[in-house]
């Protein structure tokens, strides 16, 4: 039953901004925080207009309102971000704020201009090798940034390390694929390791997922 509410290290830093910027709203409106919850659902609804008021995008508003809503579950208290209006109030928000995503996709060739244009950084070596291997694995794996990479400054999971990599040789010892094993993900609740495979060019399956 604890693993069902039991948050994500990721998820973490996202629900204490959350409720700080909760606190501010609380304070700069009415000047007071001494019962932050349970709140009136009237008071989740000024809060999402003081964020559109600061101009926060509605993918953070929406996370933001669900950790509030987490909090009261969490306490046994009745969610107040299920409130008809307030699910309407996010639709209408998403609508307001939704911009076009002028981000293109990264094809093939775009990644080989990547891969080449490494040849050009002043860094060792080494480290041109490294950023190569970063680059391909996540674009043949379809990892997201947060899958490959953490902020240092922040106390953060690593999501891959290098005991996560493995060669897969055939009857020769020749490598033939690597398997990247993910033992802790987004969603991962209860759930088996999940495995992706990696297999040269030439195969006849070039990626296969696996689970196990």
């Amino acid at each position: 039953m604890l693993a069902k509410w039991r948050l994500q290290p990721s998820s973490i830093p996202t629900y204490q901004r959350a409720w700080r910027l909760f606190y501010q709203f609380l304070t700069t409106i009415f000047h007071s925080v001494s019962k932050p919850f349970p709140f009136a659902p009237h008071t989740l609804a000024l809060f999402i207009a003081f964020m559109y008021d600061k101009k926060y995008a509605p993918s953070t508003v929406s996370s933001y309102v669900s950790a509030l809503g987490y909090s009261h579950k969490f306490l046994g208290l009745a969610d107040r971000t299920k409130a008809f209006f307030i699910i309407q109030l996010l639709k209408g928000y998403g609508k307001i704020g939704s911009r076009l995503d002028s981000r293109l996709p990264i094809t093939l060739s775009v990644l080989n201009r990547i891969i080449e244009s490494s040849a050009q950084l002043t860094i060792a070596h080494y480290q041109s090798l490294q950023f190569r291997a970063m680059c391909s694995i996540a674009f043949f794996a379809f990892l997201r940034i947060g899958e490959i990479t953490y902020n240092s400054s922040k106390d953060a999971h690593v999501p891959l390390q290098v005991h996560q990599l493995s060669k897969l040789l055939d009857p020769s010892k020749q490598v033939v694929a690597l398997k990247l094993t993910f033992g802790n993900f987004k969603h991962n609740y209860n759930q088996c390791p999940f495995s992706v495979i990696l297999h040269r060019h030439n195969s006849c399956c070039p990626v296969q997922l696996l689970l196990e």
